[in-house]
């Protein structure tokens, strides 16, 4: 019984954030009330309260939770490619394809974040700067292997890469997204790479 009440307290939970992912990228976060995340998810206003403190609190899970899962897919899929080239080439197919499939969480990361007044210490969570050390492990490994440039800081270029995929992120989002995002990740990819390829010689 117990097992059984905690399953359902998780599906509510789960539930409250999707509708809230739902109601952020439709109305936007400011004009978002508690009320209407719990129309959505098909609770009571007060249920929302006892999972979460506030809107704020909302944004913040959404971040955190999203940003963990996409950390642990990446790994995960990492450690089944050898060269540091194909290791950037499949997190950025990744990083695109993550968004391009969840148009309304894309829309949460891209444009309501930003609005937050809060993001920038949601910007500064571990979840991401685990995410900066996964990008900066890949270069790391690529100077080592001569393909990439050694004269080049690997955390500059993290922020680099992260810096091209959010800007592509976003004007997919405000293009009203009329192409598919993933095809961009070629083109990314060549322009990431003819940046940071060692010279031969």
């Amino acid at each position: 019984m117990t097992s059984r009440r905690a399953q359902e307290q998780d599906d509510k939970r789960a539930r409250i954030l999707r509708a809230a992912v739902h109601a952020f990228s439709h109305h936007g976060y400011h004009q978002t009330r508690i009320s209407d995340i719990a129309k959505a998810a098909n609770v009571a206003d007060g249920t929302v309260y006892l999972y979460f403190e506030g809107k704020r609190e909302i944004l913040s899970k959404i971040f955190e939770e999203r940003m963990a899962a996409s950390l642990e897919r990446g790994r995960e899929e990492l450690r089944r490619i050898d060269g540091a080239v194909e290791k950037l080439r499949r997190l950025v197919e990744l990083h695109l394809e993550d968004l391009g499939e969840n148009p309304e969480l894309a829309t949460v990361f891209q444009i309501e974040l930003r609005h937050s007044t809060g993001f920038m210490e949601l910007y500064s969570r571990g979840e991401l700067r685990d995410y900066f050390q996964l990008i900066a492990e890949i270069l790391e490994q690529g100077q080592k292997e001569g393909c990439i440039r050694n004269d080049i800081d690997p955390w500059f270029a993290t922020k680099c890469i992260f810096g091209v995929l959010d800007e592509a992120a976003t004007n997919w989002i405000l293009s009203k997204r009329n192409y598919r995002l993933r095809s961009s990740a070629t083109q990314i990819l060549d322009f990431i790479l003819n940046g940071l390829s060692a010279s031969p010689g």
